[in-house]
């Protein structure tokens, strides 16, 4: 009789669940997030929609007046720009926008489990620990991506009718990061750095603060080298490029830079109002009554301004920039997230 040894006998591996199984178990466990997202895109899409048509209509008016020089079409160029150029809070939540996406589906993924203790649960099961974590990261990813993409579309067409009229150039500070490309990398940088916080931290809302925080540092940071990422283009023209966006100005003479007290002290000479400099930026202004103005005045003794800006053509090209590194930036931390996630202990 033959024996056969039981050890030996290997029981069959099973087969690994479906990758779209796992999405659908995430997208079961944490639609309650994705629904109040989409709830708030809807209704922000709704205002969107109703102010975009609204400025529409606006701009439509300005462009069909005639003659153009005309005080009605004065008035309804003013009544534009004074009606549609000063959203106020609503300006500042576009900007936060994709910080507050990327947070609020980021840093529940992992957070929460930790937080609530279901991970003990989760990470022993058959599926293993890192396929479960790459399929919450990468759906989660995923709904921060579109999410964005369909948010920034839509503050894009809501805005034509400010960049057509050059009065809100595409390469502002509060204009740039809100649209096109640039508003997902924002979105996506935010998401993976709550992902981050919310294994670090093991709570919740400690990660939502975190990656808001960390993420705006990191925005106002790219707000300040972003114009200088490709050189800045110069012109000595008063009026230069439609819808670029200045960067800073200064006088020269006799290709040397004039020093703001050099220029005061020209124009004190010449009885006018002094000039002022702020921002980087070194202007005079208009002085009323007095028959000359500050600036042909500084032209017609030997000065030039200059005036560095970039061009509104470069829009899309820093846009694929800062798309391009915050995606990286992403790709790295999720990498870092899910390298810790692996040595954790269950």
């Amino acid at each position: 009789m033959t024996t056969i040894d039981a050890s030996a006998v290997r029981p069959p591996s099973a087969a690994p669940i479906p990758w779209r199984s796992l999405a659908w178990v995430t997208w079961r466990r944490h639609r309650g997030t994705v629904v109040v997202l989409l709830a708030v895109l809807a209704v922000t899409g709704i205002y969107l929609l109703v102010t975009g048509l609204q400025m529409r209509s606006a701009w439509h008016t300005v462009q069909a007046c005639t003659p153009q020089r005309s005080s009605a079409c004065s008035f309804a160029w003013n009544n534009f720009r004074n009606t549609h150029t000063n959203p106020g809070l609503i300006s500042a939540l576009f900007l936060f926008a994709p910080l507050l996406i990327g947070a609020f589906v980021g840093a529940p993924l992992v957070g929460r489990e930790l937080e609530t203790g279901t991970f003990r649960y989760a990470w022993t099961q058959g599926v293993g620990r890192n396929r479960w974590a790459i399929a919450m990261v990468v759906t989660g990813a995923a709904v921060v991506a579109v999410s964005t993409g369909l948010l920034g579309a839509l503050v894009s067409w809501h805005e034509q009718p400010l960049w057509r009229a050059d009065v809100t150039p595409r390469l502002q500070p509060s204009e740039f990061p809100s649209t096109g490309l640039a508003i997902v990398g924002w979105g996506l940088a935010t998401y993976a750095v709550a992902v981050l916080a919310g294994l670090l931290w093991r709570r919740v809302l400690p990660a939502l603060a975190t990656a808001v925080l960390a993420t705006f540092a990191l925005a106002y940071a790219a707000s300040r080298f972003r114009l200088h990422i490709l050189s800045p283009l110069v012109t000595s023209s008063l009026a230069y490029v439609p819808g670029s966006q200045p960067i800073s100005q200064w006088w020269e003479k006799a290709g040397a830079r004039v020093s703001t007290a050099e220029l005061n002290a020209v124009l004190r000479a010449g009885g006018l109002q002094q000039i002022n400099s702020s921002g980087g930026k070194t202007t005079v202004q208009v002085v009323p009554n007095e028959g000359t103005d500050p600036v042909t005045y500084l032209l017609h003794h030997g000065f030039t301004q200059w005036t560095s800006y970039q061009p509104a053509s470069r829009y899309w090209t820093l846009q694929w920039i800062e798309f391009g590194w915050l995606t990286a930036l992403a790709l790295v931390i999720i990498a870092i997230a899910l390298l810790l996630l692996r040595h954790r202990d269950a």
